[in-house]
């Protein structure tokens, strides 16, 4: 008799174990979803192909042709007077028609990784705002201007 009290106490205790344990997964499945529902305060804009012309020796030697990809942080954005895109373009166009140490006859050398931090690190100070947290390369070309290269003779 002593055995079956034992018995139904230990399968009492049991039963009530498991369902204290299968509440407490179930409410932290509750939690991973509802974080994992939340909307994504990030969004992935690109800008418009940017034309910018490289002028060495008065004469317009050829065009760089980029075209970038950019993560906004969206609750950041919210709270700016302005959108950070067009900062993002003006940026993009004085470092490449400023930076005369860019050998666009070789862009093969040009370092992408530092170009794309300098143009965050722009516009977030422009815009006092960490509002750009990374960006990518989607083209990067450079075009010789025939008419640029050769000089009449006088």
């Amino acid at each position: 008799m002593i055995k079956t009290l034992i018995l139904a106490i230990w399968c009492s205790a049991m039963v009530a174990a498991g369902g204290f344990g299968a509440d407490y997964v179930m409410k932290l499945k509750a939690q991973h979803d509802a974080a994992k529902n939340d909307p994504v305060s990030l969004e992935t804009r690109k800008t418009r192909e940017l034309n910018v012309p490289i002028i060495r020796d008065g004469a317009v030697k050829g065009y760089v042709v980029v075209q970038l990809n950019y993560v906004v942080d969206l609750e950041v954005a919210k709270k700016l007077p302005a959108p950070p895109d067009p900062f993002v373009i003006d940026e993009m166009f004085q470092y490449i028609y400023g930076d005369e140490k860019i050998d666009f006859a070789h862009l093969d050398k040009l370092d992408l990784g530092k170009m794309t931090e300098a143009l965050i690190q722009r516009v977030n100070t422009r815009m006092r705002a960490n509002v750009i947290t990374d960006m990518g390369v989607i083209e990067c070309n450079f075009l010789v201007n025939s008419e640029g290269s050769s000089h009449p003779k006088p």
